[in-house]
């Protein structure tokens, strides 16, 4: 508008109005061309600015959840390693514990069978002990038993014992009559021989 209502002062040899007008309207409509897309321009400018600062931002908030990813990557692998060496001496501790209580279950489950056996063992010489116990009292008692049976046995007559004396001194009666038969029935002649020879017997002598 400045350029447009621009009033020049009039000489008598000037320049032609006309031209003069048709150039600065020219210059006007070029100016305000420039002006808009200078106007567009800052615009672009401010938006580019605009956007530039927010890819900035953009782009630090990036770096910051990159550098709090960073940090946290590092404090979980820190924390998996250190839960992990917990968890394994936990584990070693838990283990250890284990081995010791079966050692220890082993140890008592030992104990236990020697002390069963034991009184496994005892049991048995305890009733070996009454067996052998109760034998000799029934021994005892069989043999005071049996003293008293023989004794009256003793006591008691015995008709069998007479027969058996009777049989005894038949046969040796028997075998004594025997004796005396045989000897009876001798023959003269054997006798005569009998004492020659011994008269033989006499004179060599």
């Amino acid at each position: 508008m400045d350029i447009h209502n621009k009033d020049f002062k009039r000489s008598f040899r000037g320049y032609n109005e006309d031209e003069i007008d048709d150039f600065l309207d020219k210059v006007v409509n070029d100016y305000e061309k420039l002006f808009r897309e200078n106007d567009r321009l800052k615009e672009d400018l401010a938006r580019a600015q605009k956007d530039n600062e927010q890819y900035h931002q953009l782009e630090q908030n990036l770096k910051d959840t990159l550098l709090v990813a960073q940090k946290t990557a590092e404090e979980v692998t820190s924390n998996a390693r250190k839960n992990a060496e917990e968890t394994r001496e936990n584990t070693a501790k838990e283990c250890q514990n284990k081995i010791q209580e079966a050692e220890m279950n082993a140890a008592k489950i030992i104990e236990d069978a020697k002390a069963k056996a034991q009184a496994i063992v005892a049991e048995y010489d305890r009733l070996v002990r009454e067996k052998n116990n109760f034998l000799r009292k029934v021994k005892i008692t069989m043999e005071s038993e049996l003293a008293i049976i023989n004794e009256t046995l003793s006591e008691l007559p015995d008709p069998e014992k007479e027969e058996r004396e009777k049989k005894a001194m038949g046969t040796q009666a028997e075998a004594l009559q025997k004796a005396l038969s045989e000897h009876q029935a001798v023959p003269y002649e054997a006798k005569e021989l009998g004492e020659e020879e011994s008269d033989e017997e006499k004179q060599e002598d």
